[in-house]
């Protein structure tokens, strides 16, 4: 193989050579850039292939044609161990000269595509290619190469390109169109000018790329392409509002035009969802990040080991980035809405002295109403909750909570409180009566550097309070039914573009009658992951007096008032 193509320049006045280009993505592929198609086993080129339908008939089918391309009609059939050199320490010899097989699936849809323009009828199905998958397939490269060769096949090809952020469109995208342009010979690329939005071919202002942000608000980025070919690009399409694919179909007027979707799976809902159902009118393709070769397996067993799995399934994110599958559907109500502990073992322990040292304090102050003050201590393994009564007093419970801080050995940094409403006083009362600072938590907006993952704070707390669960964390408590009947009704939905949302605490009062009160102050322990220092009790701590005189003084029942606190004893 040559990597160095020379192309003839009369190839581009050439009507037949144009042509033949035109209906096939890998032949402009090779002729400009020097890339090839994933190239099948020996074994498969051009031979029946035995195999049962879904029905149980025995039947054949020929997977590839003597030049090794795929022919078979259901492009989803095709598979890592059908292809050669598949392995990322195989592949490396041709990267740069071949696709992946994955890349080479979604090309020959693109194909498929391609052969049905100026046909009086034509199979929909071929026109509309929904791909989903997890990260590192080679999506983008497969869009920019797509959008390379409309814009040399078709004089006047208009390409409409789009996503839900400004970094996917300029910094992944349009970075990786030029990596690929830069692999066609000098006068292809002077051909194609660059202006402040759009890839304009030989001064024609007809015959363009545009890439530009797709916004719920502003949904007009697919609009305005009417030319006779048309190619629209949707990156990223689990997260596009609908309103822009609205838009998007009432601009494909014309009769030759190809639509295709990229996206990891991040939302059960929405035009993306809906293109990967059973039955509807899409070429649909699903790749898994395991079956790549330019997946780096260093990037898996991360995912892994920062999601880990419930013990019987994949954790939702590993599904999602890795498996490109949809998380939850089977557990998702009409509505959108997930149990947040779907198919997680919730482990739980009656209190029996389990010790919890220096650990991380959580507290929920109530408001007034029936809602509770509830605080929460929580170590590596064990979460327990220390108060739980019916106030509104913040000097009081300020005070309180101090008192918890020195019989857990904790630091006043080692706290975290709700600051809304009159959780700005509790914290106001503590700072001024400890003359230390704790955490005044303001869960109502994401973090910086999460908000792709999570809409608000409190969405990220909630999810480590799901990690830590599904990864054995304990409750401590002698009052599981209370605990059962908050975290069984607890639910998150995933919202453009992907990212996770609770259902809000009024519109879970409102459905269920009352305050999820111990789950609120149980992810408030989740501000940091570990306390500031570890620490351990002495024999004379333990049976210190004030210690003692403490625990003594509050074993009132847990639903109304403090839970009895660790006894402790000598570590």
């Amino acid at each position: 193989m040559d990597n160095q193509p020379q192309v003839k320049k009369e190839w581009l006045t050439d009507f037949h050579h144009l042509k033949w280009w035109a209906q096939d993505v890998f032949r402009f592929a090779e002729e400009t850039m020097g890339v090839y198609p994933a190239e099948p086993i020996g074994s498969l080129i051009d031979k029946d292939i035995p195999y049962t339908d879904a029905d149980g008939i025995k039947r054949v089918a020929k997977l590839f044609d003597a030049d090794g391309r795929l022919i078979w009609n259901d492009l989803s059939f095709y598979t890592a161990d059908m292809f050669k050199s598949q392995s990322p320490e195989e592949f490396k010899k041709y990267n740069g000269t071949r696709f992946t097989w994955q890349q080479t699936v979604i090309l020959e849809a693109y194909n498929r595509a391609l052969r049905t323009f100026g046909k009086d009828s034509f199979d929909a199905i071929k026109r509309w290619i929904t791909v989903r998958s997890g990260h590192g397939i080679g999506k983008t490269a497969t869009m920019s190469v797509v959008a390379i060769h409309f814009l040399w096949c078709f004089p006047g090809a208009q390409i409409g390109m789009t996503a839900n952020s400004e970094q996917q469109v300029e910094d992944i995208f349009m970075k990786e169109f030029y990596v690929w342009r830069a692999k066609l010979p000098l006068f292809m690329r002077e051909a194609m000018i660059q202006t402040s939005d759009h890839i304009q071919m030989e001064d024609n202002s007809d015959w363009f790329l545009r890439a530009q942000v797709a916004r719920p608000e502003k949904p007009e980025a697919l609009a305005g392409l009417h030319g006779e070919y048309v190619l629209i690009i949707v990156d990223e399409a689990s997260g596009v509002a609908d309103k822009v694919f609205e838009v998007m179909k009432g601009a494909l007027t014309g009769e030759n035009y190809i639509v295709c979707y990229y996206s990891n799976p991040t939302r059960n809902e929405g035009e993306f969802f809906e293109s990967h159902k059973g039955g509807s009118a899409y070429t649909k393709l699903h790749f898994s990040s395991r079956e790549s070769p330019i997946v780096k397996r260093g990037y898996i067993a991360k995912m892994e080991d920062d999601y880990p799995s419930n013990g019987q399934e994949h954790s939702d994110e590993v599904k999602i980035r890795v498996d490109g599958a949809f998380a939850g559907v089977t557990e998702m109500d009409e509505a959108g809405w997930i149990p947040l502990l779907a198919n997680i073992n919730i482990l739980f322990e009656p209190e029996r002295g389990q010790i919890i040292n220096g650990g991380i304090i959580g507290v929920d102050p109530a408001g007034g109403g029936k809602d509770h003050s509830i605080v929460h201590i929580r170590d590596s393994v064990y979460l327990k909750e220390v108060l739980n009564e019916r106030t509104s007093q913040e000097k009081d419970l300020a005070r309180k909570i101090e008192t918890i801080r020195d019989a857990y050995n904790c630091k006043s940094n080692d706290i975290g409180v709700d600051a809304f409403g009159i959780g700005a006083k509790v914290v106001a009362n503590i700072n001024v009566k400890m003359g230390e600072s704790v955490n005044a938590l303001l869960t109502d907006k994401p973090r910086e550097g999460t908000e792709d993952l999570f809409v608000s704070f409190k969405d990220e707390l909630a999810w480590k309070f799901r990690s830590w669960v599904a990864q054995g964390g304990i409750i401590i408590t002698n009052n599981k039914a209370a605990w059962l009947k908050e975290l069984e009704k607890i639910k998150y939905k995933r919202v453009r573009p992907g990212r996770i949302q609770l259902m809000k605490k009024q519109e879970f009062k409102k459905e269920y009658g009352f305050s999820p009160d111990r789950f609120d102050a149980a992810i408030h322990t989740f501000f940091r992951d570990e306390p500031t220092r570890a620490v351990i009790l002495t024999k004379s701590e333990v049976e210190a007096k004030e210690m003692q005189d403490f625990i003594n003084s509050n074993k009132a029942p847990v639903d109304n008032s403090y839970s009895s606190m660790s006894r402790g004893g000598v570590i």
